[in-house]
């Protein structure tokens, strides 16, 4: 078996889909311990030129089978590393000797007689790369390991079924271990590795060279406090992280369950053998058993090889009805700690001394190969000890696109689980998991969607009422639209940030969980993506600001793509009710804004956001349609267009906190004028109407760039306020606002003339302030 290696040179973190292909990121000097990724088309551009030097490897073949998605959630700076990727191509595929062209977005391999693995991916990303063999002295010396792949019924991915280095089989409880012939431990079908959409697939941990290290110190730890003390402690780690491993997806930080020892206690262990091994001591951060802040048992967090542990004593669970928090907690068993949790597919173990996967409630691993959230005990007392359950069920099934089981479906759906969501959860929790379906970005409009067949879009988004959960409420007016348009208004806005996702806060294939492609999505991606018609539809500015004029500095955000994506998403949901309004110590609000803060406790910053948002959508529909698709040649026209443009960016973006995110508000103005188009959209379908709307939209952003003004949200006043009243000799007074528009008009008319120049201008003009 043959590897080829390419130098890649990238500025931020994107992925790779790969056939029956692993890559391994390295540097020339060591191995990293996670996987990072590079864009399709580099991997396109270094292949094609690798097969062109090489004629008799260049054949190709289609290759029938799903990939793998790999990902990272480092970012990638932009510095020179090395790709090895690897594998085996699918011998089994007809035609496989046949030369044919790879079209676009199809998957295909290279294949030479000595099984050398290439991949072609459509390309979608410019970076630059060479290919080295593998005997060159740029190549990694790292061995290279042959993976096997077989298939999940829902995931349609590609995952690894055989066992490399660091690599566990994963048995349910009570199997016997697999023999090394037979890389389909636990699995009910053995018979072929080929991508089927009948064959589960077999469950693998393949631990990084980080959490193996890890899992090795946690072990030792146990064994000398056995040999010192004769007692045992036996650790397993939970929850989140066994889910993720499983289904080949990143996870980093690590819950680890504890069965006769409490959290602190093993961690202060950890410490004197970290210092043992000359490693620095590090703090451990301690949760005292506290009953009256329902903090039952003690726990601990400290950081281990990097990567942050949390130990706490696995656990048995006592609910009473006036509350979701546990009335009693007790020392549990791994079986009594595995049925307290909210689904089964995170209810499974991973076995640190045994190194298997303990699946205690006997439907972890297969709903997970199956697709299905199911709670481990019965669904409607499950869901009534924490009503929260069903907000974490939706939650998973929207983000793996699993489907929930029936039972909990009737559960959900029964009137007195919504009443206790209602009463039983501070609407800070129920926040905080609308938090993370918008962050984990791959299901956020199946999410809408569940809400709202589930009949819990009104729980979540829990309409104003008068004198309730926030008083000084008055009146409220108006009522609730089709809650229908927030997921269609979602699923649109998902599209449009993909159509730029670097420039969205968007992985470049939806988010690193995203099991499925939406059909729909992707073929409207093909027609858009690269496209004059979408060239400038992102949400936030990236242009610099023209040198010569004086601005007033904006805020500096960290990612401001990331809150400009959640102020679109928020937007989105919160359309139905854009038509009510709630009266709050006598000031009128829109009923969206009182929602995010009174019902979801919202942070400041994003409720300001997509309160000017939604207030924005006619004015910018109306602005929009007014302008030309090209840039005016009469001068004349062309200053109307660039003044009327300035002061709508003024109103959207003059708020401190929404700056060069004012894009967004006309992004949700050209969703909202496609929602009619919704049908059509969903079967991939672009019709002309639809285009001459996108392309009005991305000329109202792309003339704003051309004309200068895409940062006149910051623009200071060539003359203030003070000085306007003495050249006009006139009072101090609310005219002032006024007459400070018509001088930012004249700036916008003449963005590089001087102070002295607009004095001028007013001097000459006082008409113009009457």
């Amino acid at each position: 078996m043959r590897a080829v290696f390419c130098r890649v040179s990238i500025v931020r973190p994107l992925c790779l889909a790969a056939t029956n292909t692993r890559i391994i990121a390295t540097t020339s000097t060591r191995q990293l311990t996670r996987f990072d990724t590079i864009p399709r088309s580099t991997v396109c551009k270094a292949l094609s030129s690798y097969l062109s030097a090489t004629p008799s490897s260049r054949h190709f073949f289609s290759a029938s089978v799903q990939h793998r998605l790999v990902h990272t959630s480092t970012f990638i700076s932009n510095r020179s590393r090395i790709f090895a990727l690897e594998g085996h191509a699918n011998t089994s595929t007809p035609n496989a000797g046949a030369a044919q062209k790879p079209s676009e977005g199809t998957m295909t391999a290279s294949m030479s007689t000595s099984n050398t693995p290439l991949v072609y991916c459509s390309p979608k990303r410019r970076a630059s790369c060479e290919l080295v063999p593998i005997g060159s002295e740029h190549a990694p010396k790292q061995r290279i390991v042959p993976v096997s792949y077989g298939t999940s019924v829902f995931f349609n991915r590609a995952l690894s079924t055989s066992a490399g280095p660091r690599s566990q089989e994963t048995l349910p409880i009570g199997t016997q271990e697999a023999s090394p012939s037979s890389p389909f431990a636990g699995s009910t079908d053995t018979s072929s590795t080929a991508a089927t959409a009948e064959q589960p697939r077999a469950m693998v941990i393949q631990l990084t060279d980080q959490e193996a290290e890890i899992c090795e110190i946690l072990d030792q730890v146990a064994k000398n406090y056995k040999a010192k003390e004769g007692k045992k402690v036996e650790l397993r780690i939970a929850g989140g992280w066994v889910r993720d491993k499983l289904l080949g997806l990143s996870c980093h930080d690590l819950d680890v369950g504890l069965d006769t020892m409490m959290g602190y206690e093993f961690a202060v262990r950890v410490n004197e053998y970290m210092e043992s091994l000359g490693k620095k001591k590090r703090t451990i951060a301690k949760i005292a058993t506290n009953p009256e802040k329902s903090k039952h048992l003690e726990t601990a967090t400290m950081m281990v090889l990097g990567m942050p542990l949390d130990f706490v004593n696995l656990r048995s669970e006592v609910y009473d009805d006036s509350s979701r928090i546990p009335s009693e907690i007790m020392f549990g068993t791994p079986k009594e700690d595995a049925e307290r949790r909210d689904i089964t597919i995170n209810a499974l173990f991973y076995n640190i001394h045994t190194h298997k996967v303990e699946d205690h409630t006997g439907m972890g691993l297969k709903d997970l190969q199956d697709g299905i959230i199911r709670t481990p005990l019965e669904a409607y007392e499950t869901f009534w000890q924490d009503p929260l359950r069903v907000l974490r069920c939706i939650r998973f099934a929207s983000r793996f696109q699993f489907t929930i089981a029936e039972d909990a479906k009737k559960a959900i759906l029964d009137s007195r689980i919504k009443e206790v969501l209602k009463t039983k959860i501070s609407k800070e929790r129920i926040g905080s998991e609308l938090d993370k379906m918008i962050d984990d970005g791959a299901g956020r409009s199946t999410a809408i969607r569940l809400l709202q067949e589930l009949g819990l879009y009104d729980v979540v988004f829990a309409p104003p009422e008068v004198n309730t959960i926030a008083k000084g409420t008055t009146a409220v007016e108006g009522s609730i639209c089709e809650v229908q348009d927030a997921f269609k208004l979602v699923w649109i806005m998902e599209w449009i940030l993909k159509i730029h996702p670097g420039l969205a806060g968007e992985d470049e294939d939806g988010t690193f969980s995203q099991p499925e492609r939406d059909v729909g999505q992707e073929s409207l991606l093909k027609q858009t993506q690269g496209t004059p018609m979408t060239s400038h539809l992102y949400p936030i500015v990236t242009s610099e600001p023209v040198p010569g004029i004086p601005y007033i500095a904006p805020m500096e955000e960290p990612f401001p793509e990331r809150l400009a994506k959640r102020t679109m998403i928020l937007s989105s949901m919160l359309y139905p009710y854009r038509e009510m309004t709630a009266t709050v110590n006598k000031k009128t609000i829109p009923a969206g804004s009182w929602i995010l803060r009174y019902g979801l406790k919202g942070r400041n910053v994003e409720i300001d956001i997509v309160t000017k948002v939604m207030e924005s959508i006619k004015a910018v529909q109306g602005k929009v349609a007014s302008i030309s698709l090209d840039i005016p040649q009469d001068q004349e026209l062309l200053r109307k267009e660039r003044v009327e443009m300035g002061m709508l960016i003024r109103d959207i973006g003059f708020i401190t906190v929404i700056g060069k995110k004012w894009r967004c508000a006309l992004l949700i103005g050209l969703g909202v004028e496609l929602i009619e188009k919704f049908d059509l959209l969903k079967q991939g379908i672009l019709d002309d109407e639809t285009k001459v709307k996108i392309s009005k939209y991305n000329a109202f952003l792309s003339k704003a760039e051309a004309y200068q003004i895409d940062h006149c949200f910051s623009w200071k006043y060539i003359v203030d306020g003070k000085e306007v009243t003495q050249l006009l000799k006139v009072k101090p007074g609310p005219k002032v606002t006024g007459y400070l528009q018509k001088i930012m008009q004249w700036q916008l008319q003449h963005p590089h003339s001087s102070k002295e120049e607009c004095q001028e201008w007013i001097r000459e003009h006082p008409e113009q302030f009457k």
